[in-house]
């Protein structure tokens, strides 16, 4: 395993430029932060989805732009020791998607990772096989996956 290294607050254009595989290379470089480390409020950007790889790159970076803008309500994740919650409409609004927080191997490189579990009751069945992971990207930066427990495997 390569030691981690701090590196340069990444430009978010830059990072949604980058195609999946690209954000998994980097995810793959990355250690995992403590709960305490990732306590807090954090605004999100969602730059790649599963699937959309066979786009265009830059029609793809324009989506991921879009998506960045007021018009998609998901605005990041709360973590408080344990457990965590998506935030919609401000990064401090209404919680929806709840997640069981906890320092794991990660199921998709076995790296060192803080997980986030959605297998909770609370949560709509559709929610439930979400296993996110995440990554510290720099100071106050997190970078997180969030993957699909199927019947045949992390997804």
């Amino acid at each position: 395993m390569t030691a981690w290294q701090p590196i340069a607050p990444p430009d978010l254009a830059d990072l949604l430029r980058q195609t999946r595989p690209e954000l998994d290379a980097l995810f793959a470089l990355l250690p995992a932060p403590t709960a305490a480390e990732a306590a807090g409020h954090w605004h999100g950007t969602l730059m790649a989805v599963r699937g959309l790889g066979w786009l265009p790159r830059p029609l793809a970076h324009g989506l991921y732009r879009l998506l960045a803008l007021p018009l998609n309500p998901w605005r990041g994740k709360s973590f408080g020791g344990e457990t965590g919650a998506n935030r919609w409409f401000t990064a401090h609004g209404a919680a929806f998607g709840r997640f069981r927080v906890q320092a794991s191997a990660s199921g998709v490189d076995g790296q060192p990772t803080l997980l986030l579990d959605y297998d909770l009751p609370e949560n709509p069945a559709a929610l439930r096989p979400i296993r996110g992971e995440a990554r510290r990207l720099g100071d106050g930066l997190l970078l997180a996956r969030m993957n699909w427990q199927g019947a045949r495997g992390l997804h």
